[in-house]
């Protein structure tokens, strides 16, 4: 039995620990409510970054679809499902009805073309080239109207050059075809004008070189007669001509280029065929370049790139990318299209171009090429390509060589 004496010291000692044990306690429960703290501020820190990498992951998904639903890999560039076209300076702007937007490309490369393969003017297999060209979707631009506006001296200088070339085309149509080509070149012609020297060019073509029997002092023919053994290819490669055979054929009035007599007087062209593509008046236009310098034969309507695509510079046909009736892929629709079929997009003959400067080195899968519809001349409706008429670009085939001739395409 305890004593009340030590029953008190019992109590008092209970109530002393006691006292001492409240003081840690309370130390261990903040403690471990800091810890708490510092757990929910870090849980929720974590929370907020996951949520705002999956926001990232939306928006970008959401960027992709809006900018045309392009893959990564594509290296087309997303275009609006509207766009006014540029025509070009000096004209008025062109709005074409929506299209897809994998049925446009901005790049500067055309990338997304496809090979097309088929007949070389020559023997060798056609290196690949890659026509940058499509099927035009039904929508249609309205045709555009160039507005030139020459400065008055060399609109002055123009008219009179022009002036010239009508008055001596009856009588010297050989100095008529160089004062009409100091005309063009100029740029001081009018539209109306240079509809005119259009028309003119055509009629002095046909009685320089084209059409018309031997002239005197003719610069831009030579005469020769056939030999045994002799075919046009032949004859086109020992007398360096720069043009195709069948070119010798049109302008010899050769229906049959397989057949050609002994003694035969042939007319065969002089120097080498150059081009310019004018793009502000949807035009090609043909030089014949020798002796006597560079002089214009004929200009002719062509088609461009929609979106303003055609890139500018100076080219040359790509060896061996000169092609009769092609086998192409469309690369967008991957719809094939075998050699001579009438429904090809890019029509019968396929003129491969490479640049020749150091800022058009790498532009590739451009060429000039026929079309199957021929409403689309005067308009921007191609990948890129500049697409002719089938007789116009059969002129052009038979003309252009590698690697004398040169294409210049300038805004």
């Amino acid at each position: 039995m305890a004593l009340a004496s030590q029953s008190g010291r019992s109590s008092s000692r209970r109530s002393y620990m006691s006292s001492r044990r409240r003081p840690q306690r309370r130390r261990l429960l903040l403690l471990l409510f800091l810890v708490a703290c510092v757990v929910a501020a870090g849980w929720w820190w974590l929370r907020d970054d996951e949520a705002a990498e999956g926001g990232d992951q939306v928006a970008g998904t959401t960027s992709d679809v809006v900018d045309g639903d392009v893959d990564s890999s594509d290296s087309r560039a997303p275009v609006p499902s509207e766009i006014t076209l540029d025509p070009g300076p000096g004209r008025a702007a062109v709005r074409p009805e929506t299209r897809r937007p994998a049925d446009v490309t901005r790049s500067a490369r055309a990338t997304d073309t496809n090979v097309p393969s088929g007949s070389a003017s020559t023997s060798p297999t056609p290196a690949p080239t890659r026509p940058a060209t499509s099927r035009p979707t039904t929508s249609r631009p309205t045709p555009v109207t160039p507005a030139t506006r020459p400065d008055p001296a060399s609109s002055k200088t123009a008219s009179g050059s022009l002036a010239d070339a009508r008055r001596l085309a009856e009588t010297d149509p050989v100095a008529a075809r160089k004062a009409l080509t100091t005309a063009w070149v100029s740029g001081g012609l009018s539209a109306a004008d240079r509809r005119s020297a259009t028309v003119l060019a055509r009629e002095l073509a046909a009685l320089t070189l084209l059409d018309r029997p031997n002239l005197p002092d003719n610069p831009f023919i030579t005469t020769y007669k056939v030999r045994s053994g002799d075919s046009l290819e032949r004859i086109v490669r020992r007398e360096n001509v720069d043009a195709d055979k069948m070119f010798l054929a049109r302008i010899n009035n050769i229906s049959n280029p397989n057949a050609i007599r002994i003694g035969q007087e042939l007319r065969l062209p002089t120097g080498t065929f150059d081009a310019v593509v004018d793009k502000s008046d949807y035009t090609i236009t043909l030089f014949q370049r020798n002796e006597a310098g560079r002089t214009m034969l004929v200009s002719l309507p062509v088609g461009l790139g929609e979106f303003n695509a055609t890139p500018t510079g100076l080219y040359r046909v790509r060896v061996n990318s000169k092609l009769v009736n092609p086998h192409w892929i469309n690369p967008r629709t991957r719809e094939e299209y075998k050699a001579n079929d009438p429904a090809n997009p890019i029509g019968e003959h396929w003129i491969g171009l490479e640049g020749i400067e150091d800022a058009n080195r790498d532009v590739d899968g451009y060429g000039i090429h026929g079309t199957i519809e021929p409403e689309s001349i005067g308009r921007q409706m191609s990948m890129g390509c500049v697409r002719m008429l089938g007789d116009d670009v059969e002129l052009v085939y038979e003309v252009l060589t590698h690697p004398s001739s040169t294409i210049e395409i300038r805004d």
